[in-house]
């Protein structure tokens, strides 16, 4: 049988961990694969560790809990469960219930027909609040524009344990674990799946928690911003270059007043010179924090060898 490895965040879920854990073993029960669930408690308040110890006890499941000091997000506690997972194929789900484990059977069955690295369950219909799914819609507009489609990610994937090289490194926050999943997987595809209203409780993510981490994605896994000031010194720098060569012709051919084109050449140059400079130094900038983020990583996504006998 497949052995699997299925990485659950759980934050403040007290309500739903009975019904999570109750889920997770009727799917036990009927799936060919044989998983190893690893929860990661993301610094819960409430008393969802002690809840969900209670209920796994009484079940006979294969699984491994950890718990942050803290509530660092979602995306780092899914980070923090590929750390410590050991099998060739990991799954995530939600701890809310708007995803059924069995959506993994049919991620899995998109793989092997396939024979994808990283599977996304596309949702046949999101039953997200409206505000959450427009602010989704606009930050994968954005990211678009730096020629990143995120139009397929979600929450609930399937992916070989090659696409999750990069987090067996080290231990550290991460604000959107995507950015590194795509690029560690050679071919991405998407399958439809289920996804249902919350039974009870609210979801995390209010609309100013969700602000916040689109602007974290912006500042943090984007280069837009760097790349829009690098782009707009060089621009600028060129225009007052122009306009600089533009009055000193006038001061050639008109002889406009004493001094003003020297004030106005020496502005324009110098200021162009400096968004010039800026726009260098922002793309340095851009390259030093892509490194740092381990983002240029070559990922080895196979490997093979044979040897001569005699």
């Amino acid at each position: 049988m497949t052995q699997i490895d299925v990485v659950i965040p759980v934050y403040q879920s007290e309500i739903t961990t009975e019904s999570l854990v109750a889920r997770l073993s009727n799917w036990v029960n009927k799936t060919s694969l044989t998983p190893h669930f690893i929860f990661v408690n993301d610094g819960s308040l409430d008393k969802t560790l002690q809840v969900l110890k209670k209920h796994l006890k009484t079940t006979r499941l294969s699984y491994s809990i950890i718990s942050l000091a803290k509530n660092y997000g979602q995306h780092t506690a899914t980070a923090i469960g590929f750390y410590y997972s050991k099998n060739n194929l990991i799954a995530t789900i939600d701890d809310d219930l708007q995803h059924d484990p069995s959506v993994i059977d049919d991620m899995y069955e998109c793989m092997k027909t396939n024979e994808n690295d990283l599977i996304y369950g596309n949702y046949t219909e999101k039953k997200h609040p409206f505000l959450r799914n427009i602010g989704t819609k606009s930050l994968q507009q954005i990211l678009k524009l730096e020629g990143k489609d995120y139009s397929m990610v979600t929450s609930c994937r399937l992916m070989k344990s090659s696409v999750i090289s990069v987090f067996k490194i080290n231990k550290r926050r991460v604000f959107f674990v995507d950015d590194y999943l795509l690029l560690g997987a050679m071919s991405v595809k998407s399958c439809l799946v289920e996804h249902s209203e919350r039974t009870s409780g609210q979801s995390g993510y209010t609309i100013a928690k969700l602000t916040k981490m689109a602007f974290t994605i912006l500042m943090l896994h984007s280069t837009l911003p760097l790349r829009v000031i690098s782009r707009m010194g060089l621009y600028m720098s060129i225009i007052f270059f122009i306009l600089g060569c533009l009055y000193i012709y006038k001061k050639i051919a008109f002889d406009v007043e004493i001094g003003f084109t020297s004030l106005i050449v020496a502005i324009f140059f110098s200021t162009g010179l400096i968004l010039f400079s800026l726009g260098i130094i922002g793309e340095y900038i851009r390259r030093i924090w892509i490194s740092k983020q381990d983002l240029d990583m070559i990922i080895i996504a196979d490997q093979s060898s044979s040897e001569l006998t005699n």
